[in-house]
């Protein structure tokens, strides 16, 4: 049992030679990027809450733990479920000289070990970042963080492995309807983004106005007395860290993980064999859906093939379509936000550059999934290459699907900052033309990329884990920041900046799309020639 664990966890965690390092560098750089701005988001939040609130540094602690701890049952709950319930590798498993109970416990053990390394690089930076804000970084503080790292996965533990099975029969339900699970997730993540805008607008009040209103200031007072009792699980790891009411931390720490390992456990173990049992007598592959795309020309068939693709695989779909349905809220949030920031600190006038900001980030990153365009095909690579259809075409095909995303989310958000008059006329003119030419750039350019790195390798139940995805982000992060200061920044430039902004967008966005598109026209069948699926 002891080699099932290490042979796992050096999958998981080990060094693999066949990784590019350029991969592993945008990994590691992109991962830092995302690092810095939570902990920025933690330092801000934390450092204002204590000199607008008087409350002492446990009870404003609570709020970091307790978004912690719910990160962290999210994360475990989908790895009992991944691991546990439905393992990619069970056929190969089941042939270990190992018994089910024993597979079973070594799951178990597995998750909890990758549960603590994963609370450990989320909890020590927050802690030492919200420590710097609030001044109180001692050796008593720093004894806290070390009993933290300790205690942290417990209770994340125990509720996963009790909320797993509720999940995976909920899911189950769902199955056969991805629209309903989309349209939950798209519901899930507007709420996580108003909650974000919220947060990120009352700290943008006090920077302007050096203070908060009555409104805000007693929405934050009563959340954090609310979260600071004995319901609470972080209340009790607050209470260890900080070495305030030691005993009743630890207890409730101790009491709460127990009852809830043990007893989920139990439940999981009763459920665990049958479920085994009905995967590997093939209840894992039932009800596969049968193609209806018999009848259908080659170019309608390639356009269905490649939406069903996106429907059916669930980074696919929550990332790239939830992130496009959504795009029009997050707009209007950010237009919001932006604007308010800009006009305190550059006066009004600059809600054009403003929205091109905005809109620019949005479809970089409905534009970044090109990058998959390949990739996405995996093992079934090889037909792509047998069918009678050009491969410039099948590209172009593919590429029409993640232009018409992101033409519709770039429709509805503009009609909608239109109908709250937050641009004119020209502006919507302008704003439609120059970024609906630059979601056809980023498509091709995502093409590019993904001709020059297929990484056809098989994933785990058929989700993307593509670094292009990073590159392409990258790259249509840089252009929309450029996109953004030219049309906040031009207009005070000169006397005609306006226009001067306009053309520089539209141009800017022209050049960017015919460049990337004769780099395809011109290199496409050969370099597809050259991969091998």
């Amino acid at each position: 049992m002891s080699e099932f664990i290490r042979l796992q966890l050096k999958l998981k965690w080990g060094f693999n030679r066949n990784n590019s390092k350029k991969n592993a560098i945008m990994t590691a750089a992109a991962a830092l990027l995302a690092s810095a701005v939570a902990l920025a988001l933690v330092y801000g939040l934390a450092f204002v809450l204590d000199s607008t609130i008087e409350v002492t540094a446990k009870r404003l602690s609570v709020l970091f733990l307790t978004i912690l701890m719910l990160g962290l049952t999210v994360a475990a709950t989908g790895m009992q479920i991944n691991r546990l319930y439905r393992p990619g590798d069970l056929n190969i498993t089941a042939r270990f000289p190992l018994s089910p109970f024993k597979v079973f416990v070594s799951c178990l053990i597995l998750n909890y070990i990758n549960l603590s390394i994963y609370s450990t690089v989320l909890f020590v930076p927050v802690m030492l970042v919200f420590g710097w804000a609030m001044k109180c970084i001692t050796f008593v503080y720093g004894t806290g963080i070390i009993l933290g790292i300790i205690f942290m996965p417990l209770i994340p533990f125990g509720l996963s492995v009790f909320l797993a099975i509720p999940i995976m029969y909920v899911n189950s339900l769902l199955k056969r309807n991805d629209v309903a699970r989309l349209i939950i997730f798209i519901v899930v993540l507007a709420g996580l983004f108003a909650l974000y805008y919220y947060i990120l607008t009352s700290l943008a009040q006090f920077f302007i106005h050096k203070n908060w209103e009555e409104g805000t200031l007693g929405v934050w007072l009563t959340l954090l007395n609310w979260l600071d009792g004995y319901f609470n699980p972080a209340y009790y790891l607050g209470n260890i860290v900080f070495f305030e009411n030691f005993g009743i931390g630890l207890a409730g720490v101790l009491g709460i993980s127990s009852v809830l390992i043990v007893g989920g456990v139990a439940v999981a173990r009763l459920v665990y064999r049958s479920i085994r049992t009905r995967e590997l007598d093939g209840g894992g592959t039932a009800g596969k859906r049968k193609s209806e795309l018999d009848g259908f020309g080659s170019g309608r068939a390639i356009l269905k093939h490649t939406f069903l693709d996106i429907l059916h695989t669930k980074a696919y779909s929550y990332f790239y379509l939830g992130v496009a349905i959504s795009t029009p809220v997050m707009v209007f949030f950010c237009n919001r936000l932006v604007s308010m920031v800009g006009e305190a600190q550059m006066g009004s006038g600059i809600n054009f550059g403003a929205a091109t900001l905005v809109v620019s980030v949005f479809m970089a990153l409905i534009g970044s999934f090109a990058a998959t365009t390949l990739s996405v095909e995996g093992k079934n690579f090889y037909i792509t290459k047998i069918i009678p259809v050009s491969y410039r075409k099948q590209l172009v095909l593919k590429g029409v699907i993640n232009a018409a995303v992101s033409f519709g989310a770039l429709l509805v958000s503009i009609i909608v900052m239109a109908a709250l008059k937050f641009i004119d006329a020209a502006e919507i003119a302008v704003l439609l033309s120059s970024q609906t030419l630059f979601s056809i750039g980023l498509v091709f350019n995502g093409i590019n990329i993904n001709l020059a790195n297929p990484n056809l390798k098989p994933k785990a139940n058929g989700e993307a884990e593509e670094i292009n995805i990073t590159y392409m982000l990258m790259i249509g992060l840089l252009i929309a920041a450029a996109f953004g200061m030219c049309g906040i920044l031009m207009p005070r430039a000169t006397a005609n900046g306006n226009l001067y902004a306009y053309l520089i967008n539209i141009g800017a966005a022209l050049v960017y799309a015919v460049i990337n598109f004769l780099v395809f026209w011109f290199t496409a069948n050969k370099k597809y020639r050259k991969i091998e699926g």
